[in-house]
């Protein structure tokens, strides 16, 4: 009877022992974090930008056309403001520079090498504009889009969310954010017409919380230079 109680008795020590030690390591242990959702990143990166109220970044851009073989490529500085201000400036390719400006009224387009500067309405321009639209925090994103994944997390690399708009739109039918984990801050934009026409914004060299002289988005044009109003004929 003594022999075999010790064996019982070390048999269940054996069984108890693993027990313990896995329940206390499941206590001692953090509980594993919730399950990162898209609309929580989306959340974050327009908090970023509205607390930062402006920034700059170098920026690559790249539009195909749903009929062409090759795409178009350009690339300078963007700065933004809000509310609505910005000022694009194309530097690459050299024959084809421009900048586009806008105060928050109106908005200018120049070309340089056609000695012309277009003048738009800011209203007219903000119905195209979805970039502009973006980083001024226009919008609620949780009602107008239906914020998804484009690829779940995966390693270190970007996130990637998808914001298709509930309600069809001539002008974009998929935007896609290319997301930094560690700043939130957008690095890449890219979107989709629903004639297939494609664009995409690569952004480095990110500066946020800038401050810009307020004549930094107004545009004087040179002597010399055409002036279209929108509506109008030059003068």
């Amino acid at each position: 009877m003594t022999n075999g109680f010790r064996v019982r008795t070390t048999r269940f020590r054996r069984l108890t022992l693993p027990l313990l030690a896995l329940l206390l390591t499941a206590l001692l242990l953090p509980a594993p974090a919730p399950a990162l959702e898209a609309v929580d990143v989306v959340a974050k990166v327009q908090a970023l930008y509205d607390k930062a109220g402006g920034f700059k970044a170098y920026f690559q851009q790249e539009s195909r056309l749903k009929t062409a073989t090759h795409a178009e490529r350009a690339e300078g500085w963007v700065t933004f403001q809000k509310p609505l201000r910005m000022r694009w400036q194309y530097e690459r390719p050299p024959d084809q520079k421009k900048e586009v400006v806008s105060d928050g009224r109106q908005v200018w387009m120049y070309l340089p090498q056609d000695k012309v500067v277009m003048i738009y309405p800011l209203k007219q321009v903000l119905r195209s504009d979805l970039v502009m639209r973006f980083f001024s925090g226009m919008g609620q994103f949780r009602q107008e889009f239906r914020i998804s994944w484009h690829r779940a997390p995966h390693g270190s690399g970007p996130y990637l969310v998808d914001l298709v708009p509930q309600k069809p739109q001539a002008e974009l039918k998929r935007l896609t954010l290319g997301v930094n984990p560690a700043t939130h801050q957008v690095e890449r934009l890219e979107f989709t017409n629903e004639l297939g026409e494609e664009t995409r914004f690569t952004f480095s060299r990110i500066q946020l919380n800038i401050k810009v002289a307020a004549d930094f988005f107004t545009f004087v044009p040179p002597p010399g230079v055409q002036v279209v109003r929108e509506g109008q004929g030059g003068r």
